[in-house]
């Protein structure tokens, strides 16, 4: 007798638990996954031209560049190079460069503001406008902690944040 009772409670579980697998979630239509980051479908991202960056004095004050990692592809040769908030990087051997924009030590992304939530180096990014023979082949944001999100794609090159930093 108890050893039925285990059979058809095992049995009860087993089925409930199958059940509940057989839901279908209905699928993201392409145009909702366009406006999700990458790899976080779940955050929103308003589209380029409603985003509005607001750097806070004291951010502005203190981060003064960054540290660019640019990596070739072909040799596997990692260079660091340290750019200006607002200056320019023109990629050795290449045709590529980088226009450096706002930094924000900890991104925070609220409706359409990109601001900063603290002035710690909780989720450090650049904004950056990065053209090849004077043609835009990317604009967004590189991340310090997370390079995956929005990644610079280019067949010879990746460009990663490596770190800001407070004097140039």
């Amino acid at each position: 007798m108890y050893r039925r009772s285990i059979i058809v409670t095992i049995s009860i579980v087993t089925l409930i638990g199958l059940a509940s697998c057989a839901k279908k979630e209905a699928p993201v239509s392409t145009s909702e996954q366009s406006s999700m980051m990458p790899g976080h479908p779940d955050i929103q991202m308003p589209a380029p031209e409603e985003m509005k960056i607001i750097v806070p004095d004291d951010v502005r004050a203190k981060w003064k560049g960054v540290i660019l990692t640019v990596m070739d592809r072909e040799t596997m040769d990692a260079m660091d190079y340290t750019v200006a908030v607002g200056g320019k990087l023109a990629i050795p051997g290449s045709k590529i460069e980088v226009q450096a924009g706002e930094f924000l030590p900890d991104l925070k992304i609220d409706g359409n503001v990109y601001t900063t939530s603290s002035p710690d180096l909780l989720n450090p990014a650049i904004r950056v406008l990065i053209t090849e023979d004077g043609k835009e082949i990317f604009k967004g944001w590189l991340f310090q902690k997370f390079p995956s999100v929005h990644p610079f794609k280019h067949q010879k090159f990746g460009i990663t944040l490596k770190e800001p930093v407070d004097t140039l």
